[in-house]
């Protein structure tokens, strides 16, 4: 029989871009290593939401945790993104269970989020995890070893490695990994290695048996995926607050996942919606490639708050189509074939 291996590439992308300084309370740190602070999120006394424990974090030697697992971002869209391990069983050369162990946490207010899966890796085994929240939901795969050819192919479709979606709403939950064969039937090739079950981000695992990379050898120790938890302000709703909880030229809206609320900036505005004065202008008239303006070459762009417009030189008027500048009076179609072949007026002077 051709030896088979199981290989593992884990695609943490974990160098998330954060678009906008942190923003926090005054005089409190805004970053941890290299994951960027965001209030309701604090790890100092006083830099938290006080009403609320689950935004307390802690940062140790330059690393930033909740309840002891590792945080590697925080978003303005209410999500935050952590490491967590794996749970796992070990067999030794005769197939009996050697070691192992299983992971469970009680998110508090945080939730996990549906852009997660839940991931069993190994021969003739399964995975699955339960969570409670708004409901009680229990989700799992099964990988299976029929034929051990098809798992060159290097797919997590079921021959040594599965997945499956899990849902959204829940703030505990537990992943546990079991195989369902004696040890007569384990090919001899799995016999000393370990079987694991973890949750991860949707796009950040990648299942791959080509010898390029290392084989998952025998381990005794958990690794960490990453996860995609949601977050919410808790106890309260819009309809109960109003805008007031929100920061200036911010939006509130109510959770998803039970009696909560959530800030976003309106738009124009980027920043921490969650600050009185977090939501700031975006100026669309730089060369900012996310917020650009869609002024035509012939015209001037004019930054306002919340918004731009585009001005046009004296004697010329903009159409409002195209966000061209024309001479007063010209007909639409004169300028569309104006734009087509690239005639524009001459810009505005600079003064």
């Amino acid at each position: 029989m051709k030896v088979q291996r199981l290989f593992l590439v884990a695609i943490f992308c974990l160098s998330y871009t954060q678009l906008v300084k942190g923003e926090t309370l005054p005089n409190c740190p805004e970053k941890c290593g290299n994951v960027t602070l965001e209030y309701p999120f604090g790890s100092s006394p006083g830099c938290w939401r006080a009403e609320d424990p689950t935004f307390n974090l802690s940062c140790t030697n330059e690393k930033l945790f909740y309840k002891g697992v590792e945080v590697v971002e925080i978003s303005h869209s209410s999500q935050l993104r952590l490491l967590f391990p794996a749970s796992y069983v070990c067999y030794n050369s005769n197939g009996h269970l050697a070691n192992g162990t299983y992971y469970y946490m009680d998110l508090g207010n945080l939730t996990i989020s549906d852009n997660n899966t839940v991931t069993a890796l190994g021969c003739n085994s399964y995975a699955f995890v339960s969570s409670n929240g708004t409901r009680r939901q229990s989700v799992g795969c099964i990988s299976a070893c029929d034929d051990l050819s098809h798992e060159a192919n290097g797919e997590c479709n079921g021959e040594g490695c599965c997945q499956n979606p899990v849902p959204a709403g829940n703030n505990w939950f537990i992943v546990r990994s079991y195989r369902f064969d004696n040890d007569t039937s384990v090919q001899p090739i799995f016999k000393s290695q370990c079987i694991y079950a973890f949750l991860v981000e949707n796009g950040k695992f990648k299942y791959n048996a080509s010898e390029i990379y290392s084989y998952l050898q025998n381990r005794n120790v958990g690794f960490g995926f990453p996860v995609v938890l949601d977050w919410s302000i808790k106890g309260e709703t819009c309809g109960q607050l109003g805008e007031k909880k929100c920061g200036v030229n911010g939006i509130c809206s109510n959770s998803a996942s039970g009696i909560g609320y959530k800030c976003k900036c309106k738009g124009g505005y980027h920043g921490n919606p969650y600050l009185r004065n977090g939501c700031q202008d975006i100026n669309e008239c730089t060369t900012n490639t996310i917020h650009k303006h869609n002024c035509s070459r012939s015209s001037i762009c004019e930054n306002t708050l919340g918004h731009f417009r585009c001005n046009c030189r004296s004697g010329y008027e903009l159409n409002t189509t195209t966000n061209a500048c024309q001479p007063k009076g010209t007909p639409g179609y004169v300028e569309w074939t104006r734009i087509v072949l690239g005639f524009f007026p001459p810009p505005h002077p600079k003064h």
